[in-house]
């Protein structure tokens, strides 16, 4: 009795697979090719063949934004952008959204010894080419990794002037962990309160004296770019049967969102049927994998973060909810 637990589990996120390949890649992938008007007729425009998106809220690029900016990933260490933030990344670097996509990784993930520094930051550079993001966009920085660290906030906020460049890129959008940090690290928590001090800060800025006084003079040459405020998004933290439910909760999810979605095409009204949407929907963005999407991050971490690849490592692949989904949070400023 006991080993036919095993074998129900299996067989339930076996179906969940599959349900999810069919729901998120061959049925948007077969969908394309007979309603793209480019595939169709093999008459191409630009370098890039046509790709599925499945995002909420679908307008991701009008209701956001988050389109033509550097978008800079904060994370702690050398593997979190692909075993948190891997379905966001390979999203929004799509070329139809015209980012640049920059990783800002604030250690070595040096923790077990200082030796494993240069081969973990390396493994970084191998990762981010996999995730299609270049050597030259991939910046480290030298904190002290551990789970006993103490990051101060003023010293990232010190780190994040300087690394991030506000002098030609108008719109700039920070994505990092939220206050819980996925795993309540405390490098993640850090990151989150340095990230949101420095976002204040900015808006601070770009409100000042100067600002005020360009809108006052009603002046139409374009505003200098560092008037103009960074955006926060912050990668939502998942209870922990949620963190492992790899796809099961995501085509719950995902179904929810699409019939909500159907309802709103015949209702005028705000209506809201899934109860994984937070409060403030309206500041939230999903962004669902493909399978083409899952593979990469598979390759991401498992070829380029080799000296990572221990037993329990294999397991987070296999059953971790972060690589099929990723929902980002916006954080105002106050």
């Amino acid at each position: 009795m006991i080993l036919l637990i095993p074998s129900f589990i299996f067989k339930i996120y076996a179906t969940s697979f599959l349900l999810w390949v069919l729901f998120t890649t061959s049925i948007p992938q077969t969908l394309i090719k007979y309603t793209n008007a480019q595939i169709q007729n093999h008459k191409f425009v630009g370098k890039h063949y046509p790709q599925t998106s499945i995002t909420v809220p679908k307008q991701l690029v009008t209701l956001h934004k988050v389109t033509n900016s550097t978008v800079y990933f904060l994370i702690a260490h050398p593997d979190d952008e692909v075993m948190f933030f891997a379905p966001s990344i390979l999203e929004l670097s799509k070329p139809h959204y015209g980012n640049t996509v920059q990783i800002l990784c604030f250690s070595k993930g040096d923790s077990v010894d200082a030796s494993m520094g240069e081969i973990r930051q390396q493994e970084l550079y191998n990762s981010a080419r996999i995730l299609g993001i270049d050597k030259a966009n991939v910046m480290v920085l030298d904190y002290k990794d551990g789970m006993n660290e103490t990051w101060h906030t003023e010293d990232i906020i010190q780190s994040l002037k300087e690394n991030i460049n506000r002098n030609k890129i108008p719109k700039i959008v920070l994505i990092t962990f939220d206050e819980l940090g996925v795993s309540s690290h405390p490098n993640h928590i850090a990151l989150y309160h340095g990230a949101r001090k420095y976002i204040n800060l900015q808006t601070s800025i770009s409100n000042g004296p100067s600002s005020l006084a360009r809108n006052k003079q009603n002046l139409k040459q374009p505003r200098d770019p560092k008037e103009i405020s960074p955006r926060l998004y912050v990668l939502k933290s998942l209870g922990f049967l949620e963190k492992y439910s790899f796809t099961i909760l995501t085509n719950i999810e995902f179904l929810i969102d699409y019939v909500t979605n159907v309802i709103k095409t015949f209702a005028t009204v705000n209506i809201n049927v899934s109860f994984f949407t937070p409060a403030n929907s309206t500041s939230s963005i999903k962004i669902y994998s493909d399978l083409n999407m899952l593979a990469c991050s598979y390759a991401a971490m498992a070829y380029g973060h080799l000296s990572q690849m221990v037993w329990f490592r294999y397991g987070w692949l296999m059953l971790s909810r972060y690589l099929t989904f990723n929902q980002l949070l916006e954080i105002k400023s106050v």
